[in-house]
């Protein structure tokens, strides 16, 4: 499922973001206005059967000072851990949850636009 994907995001505490991140070689980079992230992936099943679930765990870091988080958190790193489903080979799902706010979680909607470089 390597390639360049746009993500639209909402948290359990009702604040809403879009971004971009490329998935290569088990590899998760991107970001949105304010932060910037950085990680890794792991298909589990095999590949093109779908849906097919992954794993991910991204350290998400502000390059805003007063950045304000999909949490409400501002200006703070946290690390991301997401389950979710690759619907088909354009299409995946995630929620994830921050390991640094225990009680609220995010939902992730993901689209390939393009192949990785």
């Amino acid at each position: 499922m390597q390639g360049l994907w746009t993500i639209e995001f909402g948290s359990s505490v009702d604040v809403y973001g879009s971004g971009v991140v490329v998935l290569r070689e088990g590899k998760l980079q991107g970001g949105d206005a304010s932060y910037y992230y950085v990680g890794s992936y792991d298909e589990l099943g095999p590949a093109a059967t779908f849906p097919a679930k992954f794993k991910a765990r991204i350290a998400v870091k502000p390059f805003q000072p007063d950045a304000i988080s999909v949490f409400k958190t501002y200006g703070e790193d946290f690390t991301l851990d997401l389950d979710g489903t690759f619907n088909d080979e354009n299409n995946a799902f995630a929620i994830g949850r921050p390991e640094e706010i225990p009680g609220v979680d995010v939902r992730i909607r993901m689209t390939r636009k393009a192949e990785a470089a």
